[in-house]
């Protein structure tokens, strides 16, 4: 079983990567934001295992709303995952995503959220600016994203501040 990561900006094994800061993804505006967007193909569905997010605030301020859901329409984005951005996080030698990797699958800049209409909510939760949050589902009750439909991890966003986020799954 191969497990997949993406992040929301340049991950430990995409150092090579330019046009995104490495330490987070600067949110300077506030409202729906995008964080990441993976565009699942007719062929397979996607088991989630684990995803996270942390803030850089310094001060306290009111929490932004995170969430992760499945969708049937994405956002139209403009940084595309690839091949070198989602890559096997348990083999070094695993097979490489099959995930849609075209603009509708996305990762960096702060892309206003306009696909609002949620087919489910997988998790959602209030993170300060000055924490973090981790989820990690029980073996054998990881939600699944259906075949044809995009997983998004989105945040309404209270106050300027910079984010590191990833997921975490295995495709089936």
């Amino acid at each position: 079983m191969t497990l997949y990561i993406a992040y929301n900006c340049i991950g430990v094994a995409q150092a090579t990567q330019t046009n995104v800061a490495a330490g987070g993804v600067a949110y300077t505006t506030t409202g729906s934001r995008m964080m990441i967007q993976l565009d699942i193909p007719s062929t397979i569905q996607l088991r989630i295992i684990e995803w996270g997010v942390s803030f850089n605030g310094s001060a306290a301020a009111t929490p932004n709303t995170v969430e992760l859901a499945q969708v049937a329409t994405g956002t139209t984005v403009t940084t595309a995952y690839s091949t070198s951005t989602v890559l096997p996080l348990n083999d070094n030698t695993g097979a490489l995503s099959r995930l849609t990797m075209a603009t509708s699958g996305f990762y960096g800049a702060a892309v206003t959220r306009t696909s609002t209409t949620v087919d489910r909510v997988f998790d959602s939760q209030f993170v300060a600016p000055t924490n973090q949050y981790v989820k990690m589902w029980p073996l054998g009750r990881e939600p699944i994203v259906a075949v044809s439909k995009k997983l998004q991890l989105s945040m309404n966003q209270q106050s300027a501040t910079t984010a590191l986020a990833y997921i975490v799954w295995e495709e089936i």
